[in-house]
Order: structure tokens, then sequence, then C-alpha cells
């Protein structure tokens, strides 16, 4: 299904969802709200049940006279508005208190009970509300106390008119957000879909816009433009190593043609056939050593190699590369000195970093002249240990140093010695796996290369 069919339905959902949730927030609150609402109630009731137990005793104790006395005595005591009081004969009619009948629905019990009473003043007649709790003596009298809770009342329907209203509100902001959140959410999405499809339309140079906030979808944006930067860097490394590859190889294919077709063409004595076939079978090795190169360092940049790193001394690799190149150096004339600091261990490819070391002093010899010296070094610098190897041969120019780390490429002081011009293609693969800092400096005179390893 076309992700634009669902863009819509996702968008809803996520309105529910935050919509719901918001919901289910204010239910909650409102529950905990109608706990704490029906609290001081309760209290109120307490405190009737308690004074109509000790109007209760009173009567016990000295008498129905002496209750009438406290009851008259209290509502002296108490404002009218505020508490009541009420001693009734059995029929109801009032002996003592604070309305002049008894109210229609109090019931005597322990069951507290909001009575509406009407009341008057001399200007107008209102309604009040009172939380009663009444009981019945032993004479069949009626004894009740209560409480005034009509601006309770009032305050509590205000509060719960004001919650519905919230409530509404709740809903209807939820549903704006949750659109507006999904907006914004898919929005992007859609844009990085967009971008994805651009490309894939051949406009290759298209990436997802980045915002200035820094949240997880731009650091999602960024982390994506930077897989697209990526792919366009091995995309054109294809490119540049086929051109490569295409240059390189059509002298010597051209030569092996031109050989062949001399041979074929008997212009050749047949004394020659044997050294043609030798010459091309070298040729045929330098192509396919080529081509193994190119395949390694493929290897190497595709990071394939990486499982098989361990933690290794580099110095042991340093003093195993010196001891093999030291007889290849005295044979050139070259003296070939090492000076380790020992301790240095980073975690690398054993292989790798063996060849490319190798390479340097394979070049080092290569390039230097007898009398010299070439000097294999390892330090440490920091959090990092350094592998240097260093020669006083011609040197590379400082304009030429970035340039002949690329593939193929030889500087023409050195078009006479044989060689593919990948060997510092290689360490330089080599050195961006290891996340190592690759450096060409001058050794006044000669080249001096470091390779900087993080430390283990």
């Amino acid at each position: 299904m076309n992700p634009t069919d669902r863009k819509g339905s996702i968008r809803l959902q996520l309105a529910l969802a935050t919509t719901a949730w918001l919901i289910t927030a204010s239910l909650l609150i409102g529950a905990g709200y109608l706990w704490f609402a029906d609290r001081p109630q309760q209290e109120v009731d307490r405190e009737l049940r308690s004074e109509l137990q000790e109007l209760q005793d009173h009567y016990q104790d000295l008498g129905p006279g002496a209750l009438a006395e406290e009851v008259a005595r209290r509502v002296e005591e108490h404002p009218p508005g505020h508490s009541v009081y009420l001693y009734a004969e059995s029929q109801r009619t009032v002996i003592e208190g604070t309305l002049p009948h008894w109210p229609e629905g109090l019931e005597g019990g322990d069951e507290a009970a909001t009575i509406p009473v009407e009341a008057a003043t001399p200007h107008y007649r209102f309604e009040r509300q009172l939380r009663m709790v009444a009981l019945t003596l032993d004479d069949r009298r009626q004894l009740a106390v209560g409480r005034d809770i009509s601006e309770h009342l009032r305050f509590q329907s205000t509060l719960q008119l004001a919650a519905v209203g919230a409530l509404g509100l709740v809903i209807l902001g939820g549903l704006a957000v949750g659109l507006g959140v999904s907006r914004s959410l898919l929005g992007r999405v859609v844009s990085m879909r967009d971008t994805i499809g651009d490309i894939l339309a051949g406009r290759r140079g298209a990436r997802v816009g980045v915002g200035p906030g820094g949240d997880e979808f731009d650091q999602l944006a960024d982390q994506f433009n930077h897989l697209l930067d990526a792919n366009e860097q091995l995309l054109l490394r294809m490119r540049e190593v086929t051109d490569d590859v295409a240059h390189d190889l059509r002298t010597p294919l051209s030569r092996m043609r031109g050989r062949i077709e001399a041979a074929l063409a008997g212009q050749e004595p047949p004394e020659e056939h044997a050294e043609t076939l030798h010459a091309l079978l070298e040729e045929t090795d330098d192509m396919l050593d080529t081509f193994s190169a190119l395949l390694h360092i493929a290897q190497i940049e595709s990071r394939s190699v990486q499982e098989h790193m361990e933690t290794l001394d580099l110095d042991d690799q340093a003093r195993d590369a010196a001891d093999l190149y030291q007889p290849v150096a005295e044979e050139a004339g070259l003296d070939l000195q090492t000076e380790l600091e020992g301790g240095l261990r980073v975690r690398g490819n054993r292989h790798l970093i063996s060849q490319a070391l190798t390479n340097l002093l394979d070049n080092a010899v290569k390039y230097s002249h007898a009398p010299g010296e070439i000097r294999v070094t390892t330090r440490r610098a920091g959090e990092r240990a350094e592998l240097c190897v260093s020669d006083q041969g011609p040197g590379i120019p400082e304009t030429e140093r970035e340039h002949v780390l690329q593939r193929f490429v030889r500087l023409d002081s050195s078009r006479g010695t044989a060689g593919t011009g990948l060997g510092l293609s290689f360490v330089a693969a080599v050195a961006t796996l290891h996340d190592a800092n690759l450096r060409l400096e001058d050794n006044e005179p000669g080249l001096r290369i470091t390779m900087e390893f993080p430390l283990a």
C-alpha cells in the first residue's frame, strides 16, 4: 500500500491516542477531586454524630429538662446561619431549637441526610441546605443537630461545572494537539520519503532538510544525509577506480596484444617465442597483482574485515617487519634501524597492519639511495600510539602528499621504478579502518610517514 494511503489513518490514530491519554488523565484527576471533595462532608458527619452523642449522654445523665436547657444554650451560643439544634416532642413539635418546625424528611437514625429548609429575611426568602443527624430518645422525643452546608454545595456545584467544561476543552484540545503533532511528525517522515523518491528518480544530490532544533528527527535526518554522502563517495570512488583501471591497463594490454599479433604473424624468430611468452606471463602477473590489490583495498574500505580485530602489540608488529626487511635493506646498501618504546597495545587487524608496514618499508628501500638510513620507530603520544617509517630518499613535495594517497598515482620521479601506484592508497585504507591518523612529513632529507593509532 502506498504510504500516502495510510497517512490520514496514522494521523487519526495519533490524534485519538493523544486525546484518549488526556481524557484518561482528566478522569483520574476528576476522580481524585471527587474523593477529596467528599472529605469535608465526611468530617461534618463525624462532628454531628459526636455532638449528638454528647447531647444524648446529657439527657441520660440529667434528664429531659436539662437537655432542653442545654439545647437552648447551644442555640444561643452558635449563629443561626451555621449550626442547627432541635429538641422536639414525639409528634415532632419543637420544644427548643434553631428552627420553628421539624424539617420534613428528617428521620431518626445514625445516617446523616441533606435537608432543604426554607429561610427568610426581612427582604427575601431563600433555601438553605442543612446536613443533619437525628435520633429518637427513650421517651420517644426527637433530637437533631445539623450544619449549614449551602456554601459548600454551591462551591462544589461550581467546581463540577468547571470540571465538565474543562473536560470538553481537554477533548477538543487533545484532538487539536494530536492532529498538530501528527501533522508535524508525519510531515517530516513524508519529507524523507520524498527525498528518497527524488534520489531513486536520479537526483542524487537531494538531501533531507535538518531543522535547528536538533531533536531525534533532526538527528535521524542528519544520519540519513551522512549515509547518502557516504554512498555518493563510494560511487565516486568506484567510478574513479574504473577510470584508473581502464587507463592504467590500456598500455600493458595494448603491448601484450601487439606482441601476440607479432608472434602470430611470424614476425618473430621461433627462438624468441619462449622469451615472448615469459614477458606476457610477467605482464599478466602484474595485472593480476593490480586487481588483487584493488580487491583488497575494496574489502578494507567496506570494513568487512573488522570482525578480525584484536588487541596486539604495536612494537612486535614493527619489530617483525623490520627483521623481515633487514636483509633487503642491507643488500641495497641501507642501514635499517628500530627505536621502539615498548608497551604500546592497539586494537587492530594484525595482517593488515603488518602489510601496511611492509608497504612503507618496501617504498623506503625502493626509493632510497645508498648509503642511507631507514628508521622504524614507535612512541606514545598522549592517548595514541605512533608508528613511523622514515627514509632519506627524495621525499614527496608537500603539494603532492594528499594526491599520492589515491589509487594509481605515481610521481614523475618514480615512473621508472616497478610498481602499481596502490601501495600508499592501501596504507591510507588501513589507517582509515583503524581510525588512525596518517601523516606524510618532510624528514629533511627524505620522507617520514606516521600512522597514529588509538591506544587499546
